[in-house]
């Protein structure tokens, strides 16, 4: 007989990092709801990672792993999306950890919104320097300038039905997120911002040769400091918020004159993209990379791997 189907359904792409994927899926099992299931979802793994899943001895995970390995996470995402079975969906990178509130602080808002996707404030913590906020909305909804990674989101499952399938990255000019949101956004479905810290972002592409590296020290420090998460969300806030202050023209704390004019010509260029019916951060990863899937192979470079077009 099958078990109930769950409150919320949790899926992760992995490939060939488990002692990462060990602390994320350790933030889920101390989330403060207990109600959930948790698809893993390896990309033809070929290390330890399925040994390291079962470890865990929890029949609330599921680990699948593919017969082959894609290079990105759009299937394997799909591959745990058609086998959830909770009323909600959400998403957990491998490398990101969650506090303990950030199931119950989405699903709280889900249902006293009545919205179609929440997505939570995420600390993007920099290879050098303060860390970046993502996640802040304008007037508490989504924007398509905005970046809003997917360990924030939280979603009813009938949306994910609706919108269609992550898009592979190497017919993509941006993120297969971003390129996700696009869609739900121009679909003219609720998505709303919840103004609470939940999520800590160490993005592999940011770090050279971050696959090729078993461990990460980063990750590790992060995860031991979630002992004391109060104290951990008034630090990282403080660091953001005299980050963003020192760089604020308003507040006479910075000289700079070329850094403001740049964002104000970019801006302009974002308000022109948008009125033609394109996605800024396709065009910006355009004119970057010049072609579909330059995103993910220059992230894959970054990471150590060869990009998608040199595999067997």
């Amino acid at each position: 007989m099958s078990s109930p189907a769950p409150l919320v359904s949790i899926v992760t792409a992995t490939f060939n990092r488990p002692h990462l994927l060990a602390l994320a899926m350790a933030t889920v099992r101390r989330q403060t709801v207990a109600d959930w299931e948790h698809i893993v979802v390896g990309d033809g793994c070929t290390d330890e990672t399925a040994a390291m899943v079962a470890t865990t001895n929890d029949r609330r995970v599921e680990f699948v792993n593919l017969p082959h390995n894609h290079g990105e996470q759009s299937v394997p995402n799909n591959v745990g999306v058609a086998r959830a079975r909770g009323r909600f969906l959400a998403f957990l990178n491998h490398d990101d950890l969650w506090l303990s509130d950030h199931v119950a602080a989405a699903v709280e808002a889900l249902e006293a919104t009545g919205a179609d996707l929440v997505f939570t404030l995420v600390a993007n913590v920099a290879a050098d320097g303060p860390p970046r906020l993502h996640g802040a909305a304008p007037r508490g909804r989504y924007a398509p300038h905005i970046v809003v990674p997917a360990s924030t989101w939280i979603m009813r499952r009938e949306l994910a039905e609706t919108v269609g399938p992550w898009r592979p990255a190497r017919e993509l000019y941006q993120a297969p997120s971003q390129e996700w949101l696009w869609r739900a956004w121009r679909g003219g479905h609720d998505l709303r911002g919840v103004p609470r810290l939940t999520v800590l972002m160490i993005a592999s592409g940011a770090r050279l040769d971050s696959y090729v590296t078993a461990r990460s020290a980063e990750h590790e420090a992060y995860f031991a400091r979630l002992a004391d998460e109060a104290r951990l969300r008034e630090t990282e806030l403080t660091r953001i918020a005299l980050g963003y202050a020192a760089r604020d023209p308003d507040a006479a704390t910075t000289l700079a004159v070329a850094d403001h004019l740049g964002r104000a010509a970019k801006n302009a260029v974002r308000r022109l993209v948008l009125a033609l019916g394109v996605q800024p951060a396709a065009a910006a990863m355009l004119v970057r990379h010049r072609r579909r899937g330059g995103l993910i192979d220059h992230l894959r470079s970054v990471r150590g791997l060869p990009p998608l077009g040199s595999r067997g």
